[in-house]
């Protein structure tokens, strides 16, 4: 149990290191130089940048401002997720010096902003795929859904709305629209990447052998459901398998299931994300 223990902690850290390398990336090589902003508290820092000039990084000011948040979170949130995203947080500022100096050869703000936003949806959906995250809002986020309930989503929205008001003042209204554009891609790859590990096929199997094919997929350690059910013109008595599987086992499974039943009916849907049972749901 030490060991699982062990080894689950270290490939945290590793996935916690590996998105933080995106995120800097994306923020200090990509977006910085084109002047854009990015939601969150790495959006203030980023507009810092902007107004005080080369005083400190952007990372810089983002450390800067999680210090507090950390404190916080520390005693109203969850320890456990402080510890994690506070080493997130420091990844980032070691990335900013391994990375410093490298430029994208990339003109267009257009192209810049699509590059920004994936690489930084990357980041934040493999840091989240984690017991931690890249910090900033992620704290302030989670203490006010525990306490109002405010979705997450909507407390972005508003937070970002701020940023972006503010920021008319110091950067033009061209840049703040490819910012929003940016931000919009960031999220749809930040989920994408949170449920890419958990994208599984849903077989649901009409069958006269139900007790049979639940063995046999459970001697190859799948799990299944069984519903009794008639059909809807013979009113002949049937047997409904339910299983969620991985995509590359479908054709095992089918094969499996004919094999018993000729006659069965084997149908598969898309199921975008799956957690609970048999697959493991991490909980902040």
């Amino acid at each position: 149990m030490k060991r699982r223990l062990y080894d689950y902690t270290l490939w945290n850290l590793f996935l916690l290191t590996v998105g933080a390398g995106f995120v800097t990336f994306a923020v200090q090589n990509v977006a910085a130089p084109h002047g854009f902003l990015t939601g969150g508290i790495m959006g203030v820092s980023l507009l810092c940048t902007y107004i005080f000039g080369n005083f400190m990084s952007a990372t810089t000011w983002n450390l800067l401002f999680n210090i507090p948040l950390m404190v916080f979170s520390w005693f109203n949130v969850s320890r456990a997720f402080v510890i994690y995203t506070t080493y997130g947080t420091f990844a980032m500022s070691a990335w900013t010096v391994v990375l410093n100096g490298i430029t994208i050869p990339i003109q267009d703000p257009l192209y810049a902003c699509i590059l920004s936003g994936v690489l930084y949806g990357i980041g934040c959906g493999v840091m989240l795929k984690t017991k931690g995250s890249s910090g900033g809002l992620d704290f302030i986020a989670a203490y006010v859904n525990q306490k109002w309930g405010v979705q997450f989503g909507s407390f972005s929205f508003m937070f970002n709305s701020v940023i972006f008001i503010a920021s008319a003042f110091s950067i033009s209204p061209d840049l703040i629209i490819v910012s929003f554009i940016q931000i919009f891609i960031v999220g749809q790859v930040t989920n994408y990447v949170v449920g890419m590990f958990n994208q599984r096929k849903m077989v649901v199997i009409i069958t006269n052998k139900g007790q049979e094919l639940c063995r046999e997929i459970a001697k190859h350690g799948g799990r299944t459901t069984l519903l009794p059910a008639y059909g809807g013109y013979s009113h002949e008595a049937k047997e409904i398998v339910i299983t969620i599987t991985a995509k590359t086992m479908i054709k095992f499974l089918e094969e499996l299931v004919f094999r018993h039943d000729p006659h069965a009916m084997f149908t598969v849907e898309d199921t975008f994300y799956a957690v609970g049972g048999q697959y493991r749901r991490i909980s902040k």
